[in-house]
């Protein structure tokens, strides 16, 4: 008797996984749409003032003459790569990396008129692609930008500004949130 209704399971069971393609189909579409968790890739964290995309937009532009500075407080619990852009030409003029937490001074940067663009996150790797740049973080990552002509900060010899990356309410600088690929563009 037992191995009749051993036999009953297991014959209810086979049919089960093989002619019932309705389950199979749903479990196999629901697995294609499951976002797999990649594994944190550790790499050492970058030293304030790091210019990852260099290769891509350049060296850093500087003119000592002019004593202008951008002075780039982070209190945001992730770190930062912050583009200093020419408002008129879209030239990125700087690209520094900025810890969570700290501070970092873009010195002797050429006048002109300038707006912010950065992204932020967590364990930054150099093998990771942001769009087309080589380089990002591979947690909590977002992008944005302060380019709203009201924002625009103009640097014409002497001049020091101050930017906190932090969500104030009622603050004095209107950010947007942007797509990755922006980010590079």
């Amino acid at each position: 008797m037992r191995k009749y209704i051993y036999g009953i399971i297991l014959l209810f069971v086979v049919f089960e996984y093989f002619f019932n393609e309705d389950s199979s189909d749903n479990r196999n579409d629901n697995e294609k749409n499951v976002k797999k968790i990649e594994e944190i890739v550790f790499h050492p964290q970058p030293e304030n003032g790091f210019s990852p995309y260099n290769s891509y937009f350049g060296r850093g532009i500087y003119d000592k003459s002019t004593y202008n500075s951008f002075v780039i407080k982070n209190s945001n619990s992730t770190d930062a790569v912050v583009l200093l852009v020419d408002a008129y030409s879209d030239r990125k003029v700087r690209n520094e990396y900025v810890r969570k937490g700290e501070t970092f001074s873009m010195t002797s940067v050429p006048n002109g008129t300038y707006f912010l663009r950065w992204i932020s996150g967590n364990y930054w790797s150099p093998d990771v692609f942001i769009g087309n740049l080589k380089g990002g973080f591979q947690r909590d990552l977002s992008a944005s930008q302060s380019n709203d002509i009201n924002d625009w900060m103009r640097a014409d010899g002497g001049v020091e500004w101050t930017i906190t990356l932090y969500s104030v309410s009622d603050g004095n600088m209107e950010t947007e949130s942007i797509d990755l690929n922006t980010f590079g563009n």
